[in-house]
């Protein structure tokens, strides 16, 4: 006949990985090259945002004359219209 016996359940129960602590130089590396890398981001980014102005550089000179151009034909149109008016 089988007899019964008593199990340990310590053996199931999963052990705690082990804590390792970082050294205040390592955490500082950390935290530099985090830095670094956010730094050259912003950089990446700055040169595409001057490189889009340069771009169309032309364009934008080009539309603001044209509004000029029409703002000062709607001012004289204007003041025509009033002289002839009074």
């Amino acid at each position: 006949m089988y007899k019964p016996t008593l199990t340990n359940f310590a053996d199931f129960i999963e052990k705690p990985k082990p804590v390792i602590t970082k050294t205040k130089f390592q955490v500082q590396q950390d935290i530099n090259w985090y830095l670094n890398v956010i730094i050259f981001l912003v950089i990446l980014i700055g040169i595409y945002y001057l490189y889009q102005r340069f771009k169309y550089k032309k364009e934008r000179e080009e539309e603001t004359k044209q509004k000029l151009l029409d703002f000062d034909t709607y001012l004289n149109e204007y003041y025509i219209n009033d002289m002839l008016n009074k």
